[in-house]
């Protein structure tokens, strides 16, 4: 149980930096960074995807409550959830193993470890403002949302995601 602390401090720390930081800053129109993702991508990918989901169920409903989401924070959380061991598979080369008692993301290069929060954010960021906006209308200020907001979310994530995993190898 004392292995599963880490992951509810970081939680914990996401949800309230997301909540109460992130969506309250107001950088430009089309710049939304998102941290929350990362509460989902940095479980144990030894975890059962069932259990992954119920995570990222929770999650994604807790922040459609706390900040108005009707639906699109566990709407574009859930596939992430569902894909996360074959985008680490594409973005690494690595294959989970569900039987594999030892933690795959310390093992990983860094440079592996960020391609895989970098290709997942660019993901959940597509499929949130897609579903945000439900249209192709203004298709640049679309992608313009997706890679500039997903940039951003990167940028910040990589310093939280090595303090994290440089914590939970040392346990």
């Amino acid at each position: 149980m004392y292995k599963y602390l880490s992951y509810v401090w970081l939680a914990l720390l996401l949800f309230v930096a997301q909540v109460f930081l992130l969506d309250n800053i107001s950088i430009a129109m089309w710049l939304r960074p998102m941290l929350f993702p990362l509460i989902v991508l940095l479980l144990p990918m030894e975890l059962r995807t069932v259990w992954v989901l119920f995570v990222a169920l929770g999650v994604g409903l807790a922040m459609d409550l706390a900040v108005g989401g009707s639906g699109l924070y566990t709407a574009s959380l859930l596939p992430l959830a569902m894909i996360r061991s074959t985008l680490l598979y594409a973005t690494t080369g690595r294959y989970v193993e569900h039987s594999d008692q030892t933690a795959l993301l310390p093992r990983l290069a860094m440079r592996q470890l960020m391609l895989y929060v970098a290709v997942a954010m660019l993901l959940h960021h597509a499929l949130f403002f897609f579903l945000e906006t439900l249209s192709l209308a203004s298709l640049s200020t679309l992608l313009l949302r997706i890679f500039a907001s997903a940039l951003l979310s990167t940028l910040i994530a990589l310093p939280v995601t090595r303090l994290f995993i440089a914590k939970i190898a040392v346990k």
